[in-house]
């Protein structure tokens, strides 16, 4: 009895004995992994803890080995082991902070949510121009709060057809980059940059319009910095506006369906103080209609077709100055001598025909604007340069600043001769963002859908589409204002 009690203790003793040695070795072997040992110095570890996770965009790429008070009592050490991949990313100008639930107020909003229900982390961040590489052993100083969102690399790429513009507001409201830029609630661009003017006198906010959101952008729209205000009265009741930017602000803009004209690249505009008073547009009838099938490729079958949107002002004498506007499709091509043109219906761009002044006179048309939309989304300046002199509806603008890349339509699908009598056929025209539709045949198109489409008989364009769904052949152009 006694030798079975002295062999279990034995056992009990040996078994102990090879745990300690394997905790012991596990320890050694989590010592030597591989990867680089570094040390970051905080004000305040905020609850940090060994084993939390280092991370660097994201991704874990290191652990927290130990959290120790410094010497001095001042700091808060945290010894980290990043592996291989996290220490190839990591160098001396590479900037270390704690994640962890921030309020920072209403203007700068919330970050590090995320550890409401995780444990605290270490993350870093590289800037594009990067340092020398950490030797093992580095102590960094750490940073007490995020850093601004001013790194491009972690912006969205521009990609071709965005728009590129400047919004001036008299005070930023904790407006940075990446900030969202929002239109009816739903998110077309971002923020790129926020400079103080050079004499203080303003806040310049460089913005970036999605390519496939640009149109919502007109010469007539306005901007604010979004931020809650409460408008109302007593009696008739308080309303909570932009309740949304109460952690982020944003940048918001709205345009009045119908008026005003595309903007190019580089276009600069004052904001609104606050938020204006306006009533947000009900959606139209004509977006319950079915939508065409975008043309997967536009261009692509060798007829490109374009979108212009025209303004003016028709100027009154005995009563106030009226709008005019005009919207259609046209076809672009390139002359012989190189010049980009665009061919359309002459009441698409020119308001002497469309409208009459209040005695039924021809108008005084003055301001006038013609914005074309290609198909990448690029808004270019045009200029009326031809008519019809028979007054058929039928007109060329030239293109201004055209890009070295323009792609038109190919010469070989464009027919000059003997199409006098076109009465029908398919029309190609531009959407609302500059993309091509598919054809559709004429007699199924309203007069405002079709006006200046491209009328296509046996895929070759031969006309456009004038008023009344009157197809005006090609052969009206002038001979110097063909393709090769």
């Amino acid at each position: 009895m006694h030798r079975l009690r002295y062999s279990i203790g034995v056992l009990t003793l040996l078994a102990a004995a090879l745990c300690a040695l394997w905790f012991v070795r596990i320890l050694k072997n989590q010592d030597e992994r591989p990867g680089l040992s570094v040390r970051v110095e905080f004000r305040d570890a905020r609850g940090l803890r060994s084993g939390a996770d280092v991370r660097y965009r994201g991704v874990s790429v290191g652990t927290v080995r130990s959290v120790s008070i410094a010497g001095d009592g001042r700091k808060a050490t945290v010894g980290m082991l990043l592996d291989p991949i996290g220490a190839a990313q990591a160098c001396v100008n590479s900037v270390f902070w704690i994640v962890t639930p921030r309020f920072a107020g209403i203007t700068t909003g919330a970050s590090g949510l995320d550890t409401l229900v995780r444990d605290s982390y270490v993350t870093f961040q590289t800037p594009g121009e990067r340092g020398s590489p950490l030797a093992d052993g580095s102590l960094l100083a750490g940073r007490e709060k995020p850093p601004p969102a001013s790194d491009p690399e972690v912006l969205d790429e521009i990609e071709h057809g965005d728009l590129l513009m400047s919004v001036l507001v008299p005070e930023n409201h904790g407006l940075r980059p990446g900030s969202a830029v929002i239109y009816r609630g739903q998110q077309t661009g971002d923020v790129r940059s926020v400079e103080l003017a050079p004499d203080g006198s303003h806040v310049e906010v460089k913005l970036r319009i999605a390519r496939k959101h640009r149109q919502t952008v007109t010469d007539k729209s306005f901007f604010w910095v979004a931020r809650p205000a409460v408008t109302g009265a007593l009696l008739s009741g308080f309303t909570l506006n932009d309740v949304s930017a109460l952690l982020t602000p944003y940048v918001s803009y709205y345009s009045e369906p119908g008026k005003g004209v595309p903007v190019e690249d580089g276009h600069r505009v004052a904001a609104q103080p606050m938020r204006p008073s306006f009533e947000v547009a009900a959606v139209p009838k004509e977006a319950l209609q079915p939508r065409p099938r975008p043309d997967p490729a536009p261009g692509a079958n060798g007829i490109v077709v374009v979108r212009i949107v025209y303004d003016a002002i028709e100027r009154d004498t005995w009563s106030a100055d009226d709008p005019v506007r005009g919207e259609g499709s046209g076809l672009l091509l390139l002359a012989h001598d190189g010049r980009a043109l665009v061919v359309t219906a002459r009441s698409v761009v020119d308001g002497s025909v469309t409208t009459r002044d209040a005695f039924g006179r021809d108008p005084q048309i003055d301001d006038e604007r013609t914005k074309v939309m290609l198909p990448d989304g690029s808004v270019l300046r045009a200029v009326r340069i031809w008519v019809h002199p028979d007054g058929s509806d039928f007109a060329v603008l030239l293109l201004e600043d055209v890009p070295p890349d323009l792609c038109a339509s190919a010469g070989e699908r464009l027919t000059f001769e003997g199409n006098e009598s076109i009465v029908a056929g398919n029309v190609l025209r531009a959407s609302a963002d500059g993309s091509t539709l598919a054809g559709a045949a004429l007699d199924t198109l309203s007069e405002v859908a079709a006006l200046g489409g491209a009328v296509l008989v046996n895929e070759r364009a031969v006309g456009i589409v004038g008023a009344g769904r009157k197809i005006v052949p090609l052969t009206s152009l002038p001979a110097d204002l063909r393709p090769r």
